[in-house]
C-alpha cells in the first residue's frame, strides 16, 4: 500500500513538473471599432469589434493558453465621455468571458485609443478590479497598467507607454524586475513598436535613447521577443546591433490584428542607427494571433491567421532554445 502511495505521489509530482514547463499562452491586440468605416461595420459594437474579438476570445480557449497578453486598443475609446469609454472596455469584458470562465488570465496593457480617452486611468481601473485586476507589482505611477507575471519559466512583462509621457516605459522599475526575477524566457510587451515597422510613426523610436535602454536592458537579460500591436496588420522582424559583434537576435512581432481597420505594409525607416533591422515575414489584411508553446527550454513562436470565420492557420513560426542557468 505505500508503495502504491509513494509510486502515485511521485507520479503527481512529476506530472505537475513537466506541466509547468510545457504550456501556452496567447498574444493578440487591437481589437477596436473602425467608426469610418463606410459602410458601417455591423460587427463593431460599442468600440469594439466584437466578432473577432469574441473569435480570439475561443482561440485562446481552444488553445487551452495558460494566459493572455493583450497590446492595447481593446476599444475605440472616447476623448470626451469617460462613462462611454468605461462602457467600452466593459464590452470587451464581455467579449472576453469564455477565457474568463475557463480561469485563464488576462494580462492586458493599455494602447493609444486607452490613453486618449477621457478619464482613462480611472475607467480602466473601475473595469479591471477585482478578479479582473492585473498584477499589483507595478511602479508607484502606473499600478494595473504596468506589471510582471510569473508562472515556471516564463517572465512575462507589460509595459505601459503613457504613465511617464507618450512613447516610453518605466525603465527604472523594468531593470529591477529583470535583475530580481530571472527567467529562462522572458517576454516583453506594449502597445507601441520599438522600432518602426512601416505604418505608424509614433513609435518608441521617437525617443531612441529611451527606446535602445529598454531594448538593451532586455537583451541582456535574455530576452529574445518583444510583443506590441498599433499597426493593424503582421510583420515579424529581426534586430540586431551593427557592427562586428552584432549579439543575439531579437525578434519585434506586430500582431495588432484582432479586429481594427488593416493597414498596409511600409518601410522600415524609423530612427534605426546601431542597429540592423531584417524583416522575416509581412501579412497584411487578416486577423489573428500569436500563440506560444513552451516546452521545457525551447520556445515556439507562431502566428495563426484567420482563413474563414473562427479558423485561424500557422502563417509564420520559429524557435528558440534558451538554456537554464
Amino acid at each position: 500500500m505505500l508503495r502504491r502511495f509513494l509510486a502515485a505521489s511521485l507520479a503527481l509530482v512529476l506530472a505537475s513538473a513537466a506541466s509547468a514547463d510545457h504550456f501556452k499562452f496567447v498574444v493578440a491586440g487591437d481589437g477596436r471599432s473602425d467608426p469610418g468605416a463606410n459602410p458601417p461595420r455591423t460587427e463593431d459594437v460599442d468600440g469594439v469589434n466584437t466578432l473577432i474579438t469574441k473569435e480570439m476570445a475561443q482561440a485562446v480557449v481552444k488553445e487551452k493558453a495558460r494566459f493572455l497578453l493583450w497590446t492595447g486598443d481593446l476599444v475605440y475609446g472616447d476623448k470626451n465621455s469617460g462613462s462611454n469609454h468605461e462602457k467600452q472596455l466593459r464590452r470587451w469584458l464581455e467579449c472576453m468571458k469564455p477565457v474568463y470562465d475557463k480561469k485563464i488570465k488576462v494580462l492586458a496593457c493599455r494602447g493609444n485609443h486607452e490613453a486618449n480617452s477621457k478619464e482613462t486611468v480611472a475607467a480602466w481601473n473601475r473595469v479591471f478590479s477585482g478578479r479582473y485586476a492585473m498584477p499589483m507589482n507595478g511602479p508607484t505611477e502606473a499600478k494595473n497598467l504596468t506589471f510582471f507575471y510569473e508562472i515556471g519559466p516564463v517572465l512575462a512583462i507589460g509595459l505601459d507607454q503613457y504613465s511617464t509621457g507618450y512613447e516610453t516605459v518605466s525603465q527604472a522599475w523594468l531593470d529591477q524586475v529583470l535583475a530580481g526575477h530571472k527567467k529562462p524566457f522572458v517576454f516583453a510587451f506594449g502597445h507601441e513598436p520599438a522600432f518602426m515597422d512601416g505604418s505608424h510613426k509614433d513609435t518608441l523610436d521617437v525617443d531612441p535613447i529611451k527606446r535602445d535602454q529598454l531594448w538593451n536592458s532586455l537583451m541582456n537579460a535574455g530576452s529574445r521577443v518583444f510583443f506590441a500591436g498599433h499597426d493593424h496588420l503582421y510583420d515579424h522582424m529581426v534586430v540586431t546591433r551593427e557592427g562586428a559583434n552584432p549579439g543575439p537576435e531579437m525578434h519585434q512581432l506586430v500582431a495588432g490584428t484582432a479586429g481594427a481597420p488593416f493597414y498596409r505594409q511600409g518601410d522600415y525607416t524609423g530612427n534605426n542607427a546601431g542597429w540592423s533591422l531584417r524583416r522575416v515575414s509581412h501579412i497584411d489584411r487578416t486577423y489573428g494571433y500569436i500563440v506560444v508553446e513552451i516546452d521545457d527550454n525551447k520556445a515556439t513562436v507562431t502566428f495563426k491567421g484567420r482563413k474563414a470565420p473562427g479558423v485561424y492557420e500557422a502563417m509564420d513560426s520559429f524557435s528558440y532554445t534558451r538554456k537554464t542557468k
